[in-house]
């Protein structure tokens, strides 16, 4: 391979539009600086293109996420990332709450239950209301409070028993500050309307308040207990798993009612906990069929350098996946448009 090839195939890490702009002057730049006979790039050269290519990268990606539209769709999954965090940490200090008021003189009993997670509730909360108040960067700044506390718990969870079977609220948690410390061009109101702001209120009062509604009406004394992973509870009655999931049919409306040009955006940036979600639950966890985990007396063992390198480089990568894939399908759409010939009423 010739010294012009090898700078052409290490010139192919950039992105495509940069290439098509500088790839022959960066080529001719090179070759004139190359001593006489030389066949192999030096290490810095090759040291600062693929530190320049990872640059591009980062300002493409940048330049992407900077339109209004990326900008709207940060502002939406911001403000459903921390209702559902509320409505994961709310669920049960409502419920003890509940029994406090059906005297039940100890409530649950758990000593844990209104702290800390009555105040992680009410921290969520707060950022849900600043976000639908336009206060985006506060909202930001309380949520890395919420993030730090996720992060704590499960490396607490993880240090006991190796396990990464509730990972997935850490990944939702790290979006809320990301996603709303970009401006948004326009307020929630705007980008929801009104109909689907007090639909996610809908969800989250019905999500929050099933295990108390099943307790106060009695429901489901009668009835078995449902063991649902995908309800995010366990030993749930009948009613209460109807109320659960009603909530959540509720959040899904919201998103998949929104415009193409946002829903698409609000897929795409899910995508990561998605596939944390499906890692954890149907491979990583404690009764995962991939990638499986040996364990003693019932304990997992620690996960391996492969297990940690999927978990965090999958989500990622198909995030970015998922992105390119959506810019393609928008890119393609526009020059079919573009191309189109127009016709005129005769």
């Amino acid at each position: 391979m010739t010294l012009h090839q090898v700078y052409r195939s290490l010139l192919a890490c950039y992105p495509r539009a940069y290439r098509r702009q500088y790839e022959d002057e960066l080529i001719g730049v090179l070759l004139d600086d190359a001593a006489p006979g030389q066949r192999r790039p030096l290490a810095r050269d090759v040291s600062a293109l693929l530190g320049g290519a990872c640059r591009a990268h980062v300002r493409q990606v940048g330049a992407r996420f900077s339109v209004d539209a990326w900008r709207d769709a940060a502002q939406v999954l911001g403000l459903i990332a921390a209702l559902l965090l509320f409505v994961r940490s709310a669920r049960v200090p409502v419920l003890h709450l509940s029994m406090y008021a059906q005297s039940y003189p100890e409530g649950i009993g758990e000593p844990f239950v209104l702290w800390p997670h009555g105040p992680l509730a009410a921290l969520w909360l707060v950022v849900a209301v600043f976000t639908a108040l336009g206060w985006g960067r506060a909202a930001a700044a309380i949520a890395v409070g919420g993030v730090a506390f996720e992060v704590v718990r499960v490396a607490e969870a993880y240090g006991y028993y190796s396990t990464v079977f509730d990972i997935w609220p850490v990944v939702l948690a790290a979006m809320v500050p990301l996603a709303l410390a970009l401006r948004a061009p326009r307020s929630i109101t705007a980008v929801l309307g009104r109909w689907r702001l007090g639909t996610l209120a809908a969800a989250t009062v019905v999500s929050v308040g099933a295990p108390s509604v099943a307790l106060v009406t009695a429901a489901d004394v009668s009835t078995s207990p449902i063991y649902g992973t995908w309800m995010f509870t366990s030993g749930v009655g009948r009613v209460e798993a109807i109320l659960l999931i009603a909530g959540y049919l509720l959040f899904a409306l919201v998103v998949l009612s929104t415009p193409t040009a946002l829903r698409l955006r609000l897929l795409a940036l899910v995508v990561p906990v998605g596939v944390t979600l499906l890692l954890t639950r149907v491979g990583l966890g404690t009764t995962g069929t991939y990638l499986e985990r040996s364990s003693h007396d019932g304990v997992p063992d620690a996960l391996t350098w492969a297990q940690w390198s999927t978990l965090v480089l999958a989500p990622v990568l198909l995030f970015a996946v998922a992105v390119a894939i959506l810019h393609h399908r928008e890119r393609a759409g526009s020059q079919q448009g573009v191309g189109r010939p127009i016709t005129r009423a005769q």
